[in-house]
């Protein structure tokens, strides 16, 4: 039985409906990569079906965090928006884009790389949207957030009963304080079941970010499978790494600061100590 699966979603201002068309190409092209006329032919004689997928309700547009029926502040909603404000903020509706998806509870899997945007840059371009998230998402409600984490959330939601969710994105929030809400949903239903911290290791080539993969259940896991990255090109060849399994119960919403290997029994005495450095010291800069 083929999964549902949410391949992506795309994130933006104004963007051109031929996005989604241009999209759509790309991914038949991929499929396409290897292929010959032999090798289309048998497919084709032993599954009965066309060589290229039907992508026409695949590939979506809008904006993921925000819905048809969404409220924007007191007493605005879509419907009572301008036109040129309704279109920059292109509410997207799941349950008439993915109707059978939806009826079931949502996807078995979300795989992504969600923005990275913090909100004082959204605020600039975005005033509405930023006041929205702070009243619907917890992962908004407070300080200076960063954008991917409302996704996270969001993504959470969107999630069937034993649904999986895999995502890059920044570790910051592991230790910043606007991601101790993030961590408390992800740690009350011990959705945490991977993740993959490449530390300073840069992944993007032309962009200075500090990632992780990051894999959640729905239904809940009983430990975390951890595993820090040192070298990104040995990782890559041979998914060279410390690794080890973290118990459920000790991902709190605290900060997240995993430990496995050698190590881990001197750093796990140094957080239960009652007396911390910020407890006797000011630290300015980190």
């Amino acid at each position: 039985e083929r999964k549902r699966i949410l391949l992506d979603h795309l994130y933006g201002v104004d963007i051109d409906p031929q996005a989604v068309e241009v999209t759509k190409l790309s991914l038949l092209l991929r499929v396409l990569e290897g292929e010959t006329g032999e090798t289309l032919g048998g497919q084709m004689r032993l599954l009965q079906e066309r060589a290229l997928p039907d992508l026409e309700h695949n590939i979506q547009c809008g904006n993921s965090l925000i819905g048809p029926e969404s409220t924007l502040g007191r007493q605005s909603t879509f419907g009572e928006l301008d036109a040129s404000a309704a279109y920059r903020i292109n509410a997207f509706d799941w349950k008439s884009a993915f109707p059978s998806v939806m009826a079931r509870g949502g996807f078995d899997a979300i795989i992504g790389n969600p923005p990275y945007i913090r909100i004082q840059a959204l605020k600039e371009w975005a005033p509405l949207e930023v006041e929205f998230y702070k009243q619907r998402y917890r992962s908004a409600s407070k300080g200076n957030y960063d954008i991917y984490v409302v996704f996270v959330e969001r993504c959470l939601e969107l999630l069937g009963p034993q649904g999986r969710l895999g995502f890059i994105l920044p570790h910051k929030f592991f230790n910043a304080q606007y991601g101790q809400a993030l961590r408390e949903m992800i740690s009350a239903g011990r959705h945490l079941a991977e993740v993959i911290h490449f530390g300073d290791q840069q992944v993007f080539d032309q962009a200075t970010t500090y990632t992780c993969l990051m894999f959640l259940e729905k239904a809940g896991t009983p430990s975390l499978h951890f595993t820090k990255v040192h070298d990104l090109a040995a990782w890559r060849r041979e998914k060279a790494g410390m690794t080890g399994d973290i118990p459920a119960e000790r991902v709190t919403p605290s900060e997240w600061n995993f430990v496995v290997s050698k190590g881990a029994d001197l750093f796990e005495r140094l957080q239960a100590m009652p007396v911390k450095l910020g407890d006797v010291a000011d630290i300015f800069v980190g």
